[in-house]
């Protein structure tokens, strides 16, 4: 069955620095705890994580309205499938709002709970690992 969590982070840095550094796909490793190195080869990123290879293809990089999604192709990390995440960037005064969808299938609906709380946390963390480097 398809699900979606959805979170909101105020991120206490500029939108453009903020945007700039989602929106480049590389480097996600500077912001992103759970993720150790970063690679870009076009369309296709290839995150490592402590688990192993998370593959995913960068499917919208929209500056216009500051949009970056992308789906996860293989990963590691939880038992979810047909992945897609979606940032928004929104200035807020001197702040930034980030949206930071993820849709994807789960076989056991058991595990949903687990599943939420983990990328809650995940996102939690990289909101706060893009302020650090967006300041």
């Amino acid at each position: 069955m398809k699900k979606i969590i959805s979170t909101m982070h105020t991120i206490k840095a500029p939108s453009e620095n903020v945007w700039a550094n989602i929106s480049k796909a590389t480097g996600v490793n500077e912001w992103l705890p759970v993720i150790t190195a970063c690679q870009l080869d076009g369309d296709k990123r290839v995150c490592l994580t402590e688990q192993g290879e998370m593959n995913e293809t960068i499917l919208k990089v929209d500056n216009t309205n500051q949009v970056f999604q992308y789906s996860i192709d293989s990963q590691p990390l939880l038992p979810i499938e047909n992945v897609v995440g979606t940032m928004k960037v929104n200035e807020k005064g001197e702040q930034t709002q980030l949206q930071w969808d993820l849709e994807f299938t789960i076989k056991d609906e058991s595990l949903f709970e687990m599943v939420k709380q983990a990328v809650e946390s995940m996102y939690g963390e990289g909101a706060n690992g893009l302020e650090k480097i967006s300041k």
